[in-house]
Formats: structure tokens, sequence, C-alpha cells
């Protein structure tokens, strides 16, 4: 198959993610340096502020200490050197950022991307040291249009994609490197009745990385599609109350059901919950969901529930805080001595918290410290690891 596991495809595709990363990161740096060189009378810069609006750039860059437990199985690891606690200290460099030009007479064009660097320097492990590097990105391009006086439509295409070198063992885990593409349709319209309403479909197509030595990780890849549809209800509540109810269908070409009628795994989810938030002195979000995952293979069913809290206000001398919590259980519903084979850290299993602080340094330069706490799974699934440490990052809007 091209572009398999082993196939010399696999290091052009890494560096045609880097080219697609760079010129997404050119084209939202370049409008933002000739619009200002050019000046308001200049033709370039007129051309610019006519039809390109840079709504937002940042650039990023910190350090980071973290410590990690678990000693678990992975199927992407290259050896087996796994501890009972790691540590790592961390570099970090990213780019975000997004423009807007007006299409047709009432249409609006979107662009926006977000994209990093971290390089680790792992300690903690029994075989030898390591020195993992995961570059990410994604680029979201998204077209909106007013659908008459009450309602909203946008059309999206998103691509994604994860590289990650010298991978390495339990505890320290990181998401194996894959690709992905999507895209949804999304609509939101007042009926005249004091409620709002949305809906969403969504389909994506994921492609996991597999190096030579573990071949099994491209059994993580997927196709999905889902749908969802919510409600603002206006009810005087002293915030903004939405409702939400959705589904979605998952198939893993990949992974084989072992029956013949039916070969290959497909898992069909349907999620529903709440969310409140209210904005004032304070900004407080409570959030409530909960999801169910049935299956052709009966190893990877399970049901969840998860509650999210956010907690975020201004203090004196210009920092804000943040107080963020995610809990989540989870139950499968059947044993087995077989991996369960979800995707890591994106499987919805995770319970994270977080206090950040922000605190402006300059006109366009501001440093944020941020503690934070992780749970989640591994791809083999049903096994948790935990995350924690400290992160200083500094922001710059150019």
């Amino acid at each position: 198959m091209p572009g398999g596991v082993g196939s010399p495809v696999a290091p052009r595709v890494f560096a045609g993610f880097g080219r697609l990363l760079g010129a997404v990161l050119l084209l939202g740096v370049l409008p933002c340096v000739f619009g200002g060189l050019a000046g308001p009378t200049g033709e370039l810069g007129f051309t610019l502020r006519a039809q390109v609006v840079v709504q937002d750039l940042v650039l990023t860059g910190g350090i980071s200490s973290e410590g990690y437990q678990g000693n678990l199985p992975t199927i992407g690891s290259p050896v087996r050197d796994s501890t009972d606690f790691a540590a790592a200290v961390i570099g970090e460099f990213g780019a975000r950022g997004a423009l807007a030009r007006p299409l047709g007479e009432r249409g609006r064009g979107r662009l926006t991307f977000d994209g990093g660097l971290r390089q680790f320097s792992a300690r903690g492990f029994e075989l030898r040291d390591y020195s993992p590097r995961e570059l990410s990105g994604t680029v979201d391009l998204t077209y909106l249009r007013p659908l008459g006086n009450s309602a909203l439509g946008a059309a999206r295409v998103r691509v994604r994609g994860r590289d990650v070198a010298d991978r390495p063992p339990m505890p320290l885990f990181l998401q194996p490197g894959y690709r992905s593409a999507g895209g949804s349709l999304t609509g939101e319209w007042t009926p005249g009745t004091g409620s709002r309403w949305d809906a969403e479909l969504t389909t994506e197509t994921s492609r996991f990385l597999a190096p030579a030595f573990a071949p099994q990780i491209r059994l993580l890849d997927r196709r999905q599609g889902g749908v969802e549809v919510g409600v603002r209800p206006g009810w005087d509540m002293g915030g903004d109350l939405r409702f939400h109810l959705g589904a979605e269908v998952i198939s893993y070409p990949g992974q084989d059901t072992f029956v013949d009628e039916d070969p290959h795994r497909r898992d069909g989810a349907v999620h529903g919950g709440a969310a409140w938030t209210w904005s004032g002195p304070v900004l407080v979000q409570l959030v409530g969901e909960g999801r169910m995952n049935r299956s052709n293979s009966r190893r990877p069913e399970y049901d969840a529930a998860t509650l999210r809290a956010l907690v975020s206000a201004s203090l004196p001398a210009e920092v804000a805080v943040t107080g963020y919590v995610a809990l989540t259980a989870k139950r499968y519903r059947f044993p087995t001595e077989f991996a369960r084979l979800i995707p890591g850290e994106e499987a919805n299993s995770a319970s994270q918290a977080y206090l950040s602080f922000n605190r402006r340094l300059a006109r366009n330069l501001d440093s944020n410290l941020r503690l934070g706490w992780t749970r989640a799974e591994t791809e083999i699934g049903g096994q948790y690891f935990q995350r924690f440490g400290a992160t200083l990052l500094l922001n710059y809007r150019p």
C-alpha cells in the first residue's frame, strides 16, 4: 500500500506537512508585515486592508517541567523500558492566528492556524534517556454567510497533523503521529420563540503514522461522521444555557471483529448534555455530558460521564487567573484480555485540572504560568497514566 509501513513515501509525507505548516504561518505573518510597511496610502497596504484582515497573530515560546506516573504497556514504543516515574523538561514554540476576508456581498471567509514544536529532554528510564520531538498543527478554512435575517450558515474544512520523533516508553505518553482531514456544515437560527437553535454535520478521516517497529499503530486508522443539535431556550437564568444531543459513527477499517458477516470494527456513539455560562465580574462555565459507545466488537463498548467547570477572574496588577477542572468516569461494559485500541488521549476519557495566571508585561507581550494535572488513557484502553507539571509561556502579538 502506498505510504504504508516502511514505505519511502512516509518521509515525503512528513516533509509535505512541514511545508504546509510553514506556508500557513507565512500567510499569517506576511499580511501583517507588508501591510505595516506599505502604510495607509500604499497600494499594497490598501489592498491588504481592504480585503484581508489579520484578526489575531500570536507567537508563543516557553518552557515546561513535567512528571509522569504509570508503568503501562503501549503499542507504539520501540523498546520495553517503562518505569514507574519519569520526568521531562520541555521547550516549545508555537504560532496561531486568524485572517478574514469578505467573499461576495454577504459572505465572509476565515482562515485560522495553530501550530507548534515541542522538544523534550526526558529522564528516569532504565535503558537510556529520550529526547522526543513533537510537531503539530491545525489549519481551518471557514466560509460564513447569513441566511435571511435570523439564521447563519457556515462550511468548514480542517486539516490536522502530528509528527513524533523518538517516541518514549510509558509513562511519558505521547499521542502517535497522524494525519487528519475533515469538514463540517453548521447552521444557527432563531425561530422567533426566544430560543436559538444550532445544528452541525461533521466528517473526518484520520490516518496514523506507523514506524517500521510498530505497524500495529495503523490499526487506529478511522473514519467518522456525526451530527449534533443544540438549543438555547432563552430562559431568564442570569446566564447562557445550552442543551445538546448528538450521535456519531466511527469505522476502523484495520480492526477485525472476527465475524465473517461483519468483519471490520464499527462503533456508534450517542452523547448529550448541558452547558451554562455566566459572564460578569467573574466568568463561570459549568458543563455536564454523558456518552454511550456501542460497537459490533464487544471489547471497546463503554459508558462515560464528564463534569467540567471553569472560573476566570481579573486580579490587581493586570493579572487574570483561570481555574479549570474536568472529571471523567468511564466504564467498559465487557472485560477483555485484548487491547481495546482507542485513540489515546483523544478518546473522551481524560480528567484534567489546571490553574493559570496571565499577566500583561508590555503593550503586545504577556506571560502565562500554568500548573496542571492530567489523568488519561493510553491507546490500549482501560489503562491510565498521570501527568503533572508547570509551564511558563510568553505570548507576543506583533
